[in-house]
C-alpha cells in the first residue's frame, strides 16, 4: 500500500483505518460520563506525594485511566472495579517507531492487552482480585485482596529503554498458615499482517518472567508453598517488535531507571508553599510533561500522547507550550528535543525568492518520526507559534551560540507574521490552535497576541547578534500591534468589557485570556471576571466558548497564568488550588487533560507543562528579560504568604528563589542575594538586583 498523507486521504479511508487498525485507547468502561466528571473520589496525598485512592471504599463500580511513557513506548492503563468489586484492567501499548498503513499521524502501532498472561491459583482455586488501594506517583500500583489468604499487588511502569510496559506482580500470604500457590504463565502473541505495516509484520506480545532478566519464553509456570507472611514476585512484560524480538535485558535495571527518573522529577525543580496539593501537582506535572519524549529516527521528539499523537510535533503543543518550560527544569533530554524540534521545522520554512506574502505558511505538524507533515487546518498562526516559543526558549537558555544558530529562523517567522498584517494592523491566519473546531474568523486574538510577545522577545535577542535594524523594526511593530489589538479586539462581550475573539464574535471565548499571558493588562479586571464567570467556568473546568459545553484544560491553564501575571494574586491562588484539588484528587487524576468530551480527558503531556508554567511564570512571575537577566514578581497571598522554588536551571545555572513579605531572595553558588522589593530583576552577569 502506498504511504499517504492525511491531506491526501478521504475521511472514509481514515475512519476505516482507525476502526480496523487502531484499537481504542481507553476501555469502554473507563470512558468518562458527564455525570461522573465531578464525583468526589476517596483520594488523598500521602507524605511521599503519592496519590492514594481507597477504591475499596467506593460504593459502586468506578474506573480511571492514566498514561505513562519511556523513550520507546507509551502505555495507557485503564483500571477500576466492576459492580461486584472485582478488578478491571486494560493495558494499551503504543510503540511510535513501529508504523502501520497509511502512515499518518495516528498510525503508531498500538495494541490492547486484556487479561494477565499469569494465571494465579491459591490452594488450587482460581484467584479473584478485589482492589482496595491504588497509588500513583509516575507508576500505577494496585493493591487487592482476594477470596483466598493471599493479597496481590500489581505495579505498572514503562520501560525506559525498551519498547515495553512492565507489570510487577507481588503475591503475599497474609495468614499464619502456609498455602499452595500455582502461577501458570503463558506468553501471548499476535501479529499484524505485513500488508498493513510500514516495513513488515508487527507482533504484539506479552511474556511472564520469574527472574530479573527478560527472555523469550514458550511457557512458564511455578508452583510453590508460601509460608505465612512470605512474598513472591514475578513480572509480565508487554512489548511489540518488527522482524526481531528485543534482546535480553535486565528487568530490574529498567525498573530502577524508571524509579530514578521519578525521583529526579520530584526532587529537581521543586515547589514549596503551604498548600500540599499545589506542591504535588507541580511535581506530578513535571514528570508527565517530561516523560513523553521519544527516541526516533530523526532524534528526540516530545509528543502529546493520548493514544494518537506520538513521534510527531506541533507548533502549539511542543514549540509554544512545552519547550519554553524545559530551561526551567534543565532536563537534558527535554533541552535536546527542544533544539532538535526547532531544527526539524527549518525544512518547512519557505525560503524561496518569492515575496513573503506569497510564501507558504509553516506546517502545523511534523509526523511519522519526522518523515512527513500534516497541515490540515491551513495557517493556524504556526510561524507565530514557532517565533513565540523559540524566542522565549533562547532567552531562557541565554546561549549566544544558540541564538545565532536559530536567528534566521526567528527572522523568517516574524517576517512571515508581519506579511500577514491586515489593514487594521492585526495578524491574519486561516484558523487557530483549535484547528477549526470553533470559528476563528480571518484574524483571531490568539495569533496577534503571540506575535506581540515574540516581537518583544526577539528585540531583546537582537542585541546578542548585533542586529539593530531588526530590533528597531520589531519594537515599533510591537508598539503598533498592541494599539491594534485594543482597537480591533477590545469589545463588550456578553456584558464584560473584554475582547472579542474575531470580527463578528458575540460569545465569550476562553482565549480572551491571551492578552494577559503576554502582559497586556488594559482590560485585565473585566477579562478575569469574564473568564471565571458562570458563562465560561464551572466545576473547575473552562468552556472554549460560552455557547458550547466543550472544555479544554489548555485554555484554563493559560487563564490561570494570565490571572497571576495581571496581579490578581488572590483569584489566581484560589482558582489554581481549586484546579489542583480537582485534578490530583478528583474523578480523573493526577494530570491536566485534553478536551472533554472530544478527547476522553487524555493525559496529553504538554498540558502538564502548561500547569508547570502557571507556577514558574505565573505564581513567581519569572521571565527572562535579557541575556542572563530574570524578572521576578511573586504573587503572595494569605493562603501562600511564603513561596519557594528550588533548583531552577534557567540560563544553565542552578539556583533557588524564595519570596515572602520581606522581599525576594536568590540563592546561587552558596550565596544569598536579597531585595526588599516585591518586584525585581536579577542579573546573573553582575550577581545583583537591578
Amino acid at each position: 500500500m502506498q504511504e499517504l498523507r492525511w491531506t491526501d486521504m478521504s475521511n472514509k479511508i481514515y475512519e476505516l483505518f482507525s476502526a480496523v487498525l487502531c484499537p481504542a485507547s481507553f476501555a469502554s468502561w473507563a470512558r468518562p460520563k458527564a455525570s461522573d466528571l465531578n464525583i468526589p473520589r476517596k483520594r488523598f496525598l500521602n507524605d511521599n506525594n503519592e496519590v492514594v485512592w481507597n477504591i475499596g471504599d467506593e460504593s459502586c463500580a468506578c474506573a480511571d485511566h492514566i498514561e505513562m511513557a519511556g523513550f520507546y513506548a507509551s502505555s495507557i492503563i485503564s483500571y477500576g472495579k466492576d459492580n461486584r468489586g472485582k478488578l478491571r484492567l486494560m493495558k494499551h501499548l503504543v510503540v511510535p517507531t513501529l508504523r502501520v498503513q497509511p502512515n499518518v499521524t495516528q498510525s503508531s502501532f498500538s495494541y490492547n492487552f486484556g487479561a494477565s498472561p499469569a494465571v494465579i491459583k491459591v490452594n488450587h482455586r482460581f484467584v479473584s482480585e478485589y482492589p482496595k488501594e491504588i497509588k500513583i506517583k509516575g507508576n500505577l500500583k494496585i493493591s487487592s485482596s482476594t477470596d483466598t489468604p493471599v493479597s496481590i499487588t500489581r505495579e505498572f511502569l514503562p520501560a525506559v529503554n525498551q519498547p515495553a510496559l512492565i507489570e510487577i506482580i507481588t503475591v503475599c500470604n497474609n495468614s499464619n498458615e502456609s498455602c499452595n500457590v500455582n502461577i501458570a504463565g503463558k506468553p501471548f502473541e499476535k501479529g499484524l499482517n505485513s500488508y498493513f505495516c510500514v516495513g513488515s509484520k508487527i507482533t504484539a506480545k506479552c511474556v511472564p518472567a520469574f527472574d530479573d532478566v527478560f527472555r523469550k519464553y514458550s511457557s512458564v509456570s511455578r508452583e510453590f508453598t508460601l509460608k505465612g507472611g512470605d512474598v513472591r514476585q514475578l513480572y509480565c512484560v508487554y512489548y511489540a517488535f518488527q522482524k526481531t524480538e528485543p534482546a535480553e535485558f535486565s528487568i530490574a535495571d529498567e525498573i530502577a531507571e524508571r524509579r530514578n527518573f521519578i525521583d529526579k522529577m520530584f526532587s529537581s525543580l521543586r515547589l514549596e508553599t503551604p498548600v500540599k496539593e499545589l506542591n504535588a501537582q507541580f511535581s506530578h506535572c513535571i514528570l508527565r510533561g517530561s516523560e513523553s519524549i521519544f527516541k526516533t529516527k530523526n532524534g528526540l521528539m516530545h509528543a502529546p500522547g493520548g493514544g494518537n499523537y506520538y513521534a510527531a510535533l506541533w507548533t502549539n503543543d511542543q514549540r509554544e507550550y512545552a519547550n519554553p518550560f524545559f530551561p526551567f527544569s534543565g532536563y537534558a533530554a527535554g533541552i535536546e528535543q527542544c533544539i532538535n524540534c526547532y531544527s526539524l521545522y527549518e525544512a518547512y520554512m519557505d525560503k524561496s525568492d518569492k515575496p513573503m506574502k506569497e510564501k507558504r505558511a509553516l506546517v502545523t505538524s511534523i509526523i511519522c518520526e519526522g518523515t512527513d507533515y500534516w497541515n490540515g487546518a491551513g495557517d493556524r498562526g504556526d510561524g507565530e507559534m514557532y517565533a513565540y516559543g523559540i524566542s522565549r526558549f533562547l532567552l531562557e537558555m541565554s546561549d549566544e551560540e544558540l541564538v545565532r544558530r536559530f536567528w534566521d529562523n526567528l527572522v523568517w517567522c516574524l517576517d512571515f507574521a508581519l506579511s500577514r498584517k491586515t489593514a487594521d494592523g492585526i495578524i491574519a491566519s486561516d484558523s487557530d490552535e483549535l484547528e477549526n473546531r470553533f470559528e476563528s474568523g480571518d484574524a483571531n486574538l490568539f495569533t496577534s497576541c503571540i506575535t506581540y510577545d515574540a516581537l518583544g522577545n526577539a528585540a531583546i535577542l537582537a542585541d546578542a547578534v548585533a542586529d539593530s535594524a531588526h530590533k528597531a523594526q520589531w519594537l515599533q511593530e510591537q508598539k503598533e500591534l498592541r494599539t491594534a489589538i485594543e482597537k480591533y479586539f477590545g469589545r463588550n462581550v456578553e456584558g464584560f468589557d473584554t475582547y472579542r475573539y474575531y470580527d463578528g464574535n458575540v460569545h465569550l471565548r476562553s482565549w480572551i485570556c491571551m492578552p494577559l499571558t503576554v502582559e497586556i493588562f488594559d482590560r485585565a479586571d473585566e477579562t478575569v471576571k469574564a473568564l471565571f464567570s458562570s458563562k465560561l467556568y464551572y466545576d473547575g473546568m473552562m468552556k472554549s466558548t460560552s455557547d458550547n459545553n466543550t472544555t479544554w484544560d489548555r485554555s484554563l491553564l493559560f487563564a490561570l497564568r494570565g490571572t497571576f501575571l495581571a496581579g490578581k494574586a488572590e483569584k489566581g491562588i484560589e482558582e489554581t488550588v481549586n484546579y489542583c484539588k480537582n485534578r490530583i484528587l478528583g474523578s480523573h487524576c493526577p494530570y491536566p487533560y485534553e478536551a472533554y468530551p472530544e478527547g476522553n480527558r487524555a493525559h496529553l503531556a504538554a498540558e502538564s507543562l502548561l500547569f508547570a508554567r502557571v507556577i514558574t511564570e505565573g505564581l513567581f512571575g519569572l521571565r527572562a528579560v535579557g541575556m542572563n537577566k530574570l524578572r521576578i514578581i511573586p504573587q503572595l497571598t494569605d493562603a501562600c504568604p511564603e513561596i519557594s522554588l528550588y533548583a531552577i536551571k534557567l540560563f544553565s545555572k542552578n539556583f533557588n528563589i524564595k519570596a515572602d513579605k520581606n522581599g525576594i531572595s536568590v540563592e546561587y553558588e552558596g550565596n544569598e542575594y536579597h531585595t526588599n522589593e516585591q518586584s525585581a530583576v536579577f542579573d546573573f552577569g553582575t550577581l545583583s538586583f537591578l
